[in-house]
């Protein structure tokens, strides 16, 4: 069989395969069960699976640009590599309280939290220790609700 020369796509699949990619994008994925070569690249690895990690970027595109989301070395980055991998509830992202735990985990990474005197995230985050300054409120980023974080 040899490759046809024809400039007009077929409806048919062919039975052999094309020497160059086609001009214009095929209208189906290909159904092929053999693996890919090369693995999938992926900027932020993760224990979360990829299609919940893109459902929670399009939630908190509302709140945060996807750029910063993407980039773990921002406020935005932290807290959604946080709130994703890290934090001991596991909200899923349609969760009501998701965006809001997910702002105040911004402002704790924008504010240098981590090296606060008081409420910073303890070690385990099972210790809800109070803060001093807060008697009634809780270290931030624990398994708590984040309405009793301290000074919330």
């Amino acid at each position: 069989l040899q490759p046809s020369s024809s400039s007009v796509p077929s409806l048919q699949p062919s039975s052999v395969p094309s020497l160059q990619p086609s001009p214009t994008p095929s209208l189906q994925p290909s159904s092929s069960s053999v693996p890919s070569l090369q693995p999938s690249s992926s900027s932020m690895p993760s224990s979360v699976p990829s299609s919940e990690r893109e459902f929670a970027l399009n939630i908190l595109s509302d709140v945060s640009d996807v750029s910063l989301l993407r980039d773990n070395t921002t406020p935005q980055g932290k807290a959604f590599e946080w709130i994703l991998d890290t934090d001991p509830l596991r909200l899923a992202p349609a969760d009501g309280s998701f965006i809001q735990r997910f702002v105040l985990a911004v402002l704790y990474f924008s504010t240098g939290g981590g090296s606060w005197d008081t409420c910073n995230a303890p070690i385990n985050v099972n210790d809800l220790n109070n803060c001093g300054l807060f008697p009634s409120g809780i270290a931030w980023l624990t398994n708590s609700s984040e309405c009793d974080w301290g000074g919330i």
